[in-house]
């Protein structure tokens, strides 16, 4: 191809990328944005999603803004909610409204949420593997303000936990919960921990619980109907003991009040863990309350507790005794249940973690400070 007409087809995801740079989360240019963009946006789709925000805003606003006649902005609109890469919502007054998903959570895991698995998924995958690794990992964890939160296990020995660090009282408190897969071991398709265990527990991350009717048209959403169910609560609260039984690490958002989910995280495939270990990011994740203590003489030595630590905050001295790194540790609990001898307890810190937002858009307010970036993201001119 020319590289004239290359350049000219890709100028719509461009910017599209620099739109998504702007937010406090971030996408920074490369290549490889490129081609995950071009995997959910058809050029003319990328234009118009270029001239959208984050807030639901009328079809006729958006379509004026981006130059571009009611009726094809409209169809344009419908096709994209209706693969689900953006929100609309037709209100009880008869406005549709529409708005972009966040990079993440939100673009990242739909398509592995919505579908079933493919080659075309594989290479989804593939690109959003490349792309954390060269430049989205560094920029998700860039700021002063972690974006997600380790919680202590459920089932774990621990002092009395906080309500907003329960995960039992953040099911109950939800306004919903729906289960879908882990898209980030679809995705990086490196190990073979349980898949059905993350959570979604409001439409905060959407734009919230918003009057009205979903803009979708069944004959242009794509592969079979979402892979997403609700759940009861007892439901929930068995899937976390599960998790915390096979090793996974309750993470949430990294705030006190309504959280958008609850992810059960590994750290072959979570981009949060995988922030401390991969990319040597210690603070990537925030800590829960609560570290991890060791006996010193109930421990046997049997380091399954080494093994079982996803970030490496555990170690065999000479001695053959657990030694905790308490710069690393999440206070996550689950080396806990293999520790036959019972010589690893949570303990509330010495130290104050600080959970800095009440809620995910005050967070948000506050990672995009940490990066020089406000929000909302003002970025259009009122028409």
């Amino acid at each position: 191809m020319n590289p004239k007409t290359s350049l000219k087809k890709d100028k719509p995801y461009r910017a599209l990328q620099q739109l998504f740079a702007r937010h406090p989360i971030g996408a920074p240019d490369t290549d490889t944005f490129t081609e995950i963009l071009k995997f959910y946006y058809e050029p003319e789709e990328a234009h118009l999603a270029t001239h959208m925000t984050w807030d639901l805003e009328p079809e006729e606003v958006i379509a004026k803004r981006a130059g571009m006649s009611l009726d094809e902005a409209s169809r344009l609109l419908t096709t994209m909610a209706s693969k689900f890469f953006i929100r609309g919502i037709k209100r009880p007054d008869g406005v549709r409204v529409f708005r972009l998903l966040y990079i993440l959570p939100g673009l990242y895991e739909t398509p592995f949420v919505v579908r079933q698995p493919s080659p075309d998924l594989d290479r989804l995958g593939d690109l959003w593997e490349r792309y954390f690794a060269e430049a989205q990992g560094r920029e998700m964890h860039s700021g002063s303000i972690q974006l997600v939160r380790a919680l202590p296990a459920i089932e774990a020995s621990k002092d009395q936990v906080l309500p907003y660090e329960d995960a039992v009282q953040i099911v109950q408190k939800a306004s919903f919960v729906n289960l879908l897969p882990c898209a980030c071991r679809q995705a990086a398709r490196n190990c073979d921990d349980p898949l059905d265990v993350c959570m979604v527990l409001s439409d905060e991350f959407r734009g919230g619980d918003v009057p009205g009717e979903a803009v979708l048209n069944p004959s242009q959403m794509v592969g079979a109907p979402p892979r997403v169910r609700q759940i009861p609560v007892d439901e929930a609260v068995e899937v976390l003991k599960q998790s915390a039984q096979a090793g996974l690490v309750h993470c949430t958002m990294n705030v006190k009040g309504d959280s958008w989910l609850i992810c059960n995280c590994c750290r072959h495939a979570c981009h949060g863990l995988r922030g401390i270990t991969q990319l040597d990011i210690p603070h990537a994740v925030a800590p829960s309350s609560y570290w991890v203590t060791v006996d010193e003489d109930l421990c046997n030595g049997c380091s399954a507790c080494v093994e079982r630590c996803h970030v490496d905050a555990i170690e065999m001295n000479d001695n053959m005794v657990a030694e905790i790194d308490y710069e690393r540790c999440l206070g996550c609990g689950v080396c806990t249940f293999v520790c036959a001898p019972e010589a690893l307890r949570l303990e509330k810190r010495d130290d104050r973690i600080f959970t800095p937002a009440t809620d995910a858009h005050e967070l948000l307010v506050m990672l995009g400070a940490s990066k020089g970036r406000p929000y909302p993201v003002h970025h259009h001119p009122h028409v």
